[in-house]
């Protein structure tokens, strides 16, 4: 997995140079946010949306080109489950933790 600023789409150039170095997913949040949080002592959990295939499979005929508008008709179509996702899932989230989250890098070696 890469992880770039976004949000934005890759330049065909960016999406050859990251599938050449092994990397099959294309990121745009969770990486820099789980750090900050687990530097910060603070439990986190991430939730992500697949938009689209990047520029990365040109040739493919399967796969059509990247437009803002097919990543948007993707979250679209799943505000729903999302939202059911949420509902559910906050609910369940306990008071009190019972993770080591709390401790941040306590007790961690910085290099």
């Amino acid at each position: 997995m890469v992880v770039i600023q976004g949000p934005r789409f890759s330049t065909r150039a960016e999406s050859r140079w990251f599938r050449s170095a092994g990397s099959d997913v294309i990121n745009m949040t969770q990486y820099p946010e789980a750090v900050l949080a687990r530097e910060l002592g603070i439990c986190y959990a991430g939730l992500a949306q697949i938009t689209d295939y990047d520029t990365g499979l040109e040739g493919d005929t399967s796969v059509e080109p990247v437009t803002m508008e097919a990543a948007f008709a993707v979250l679209e179509a799943s505000v729903e489950q999302t939202r059911h996702l949420l509902m559910n899932a906050i609910p369940a989230i306990p008071e009190t933790a019972s993770c080591a989250c709390a401790e941040g890098l306590a007790g961690e070696p910085l290099a």
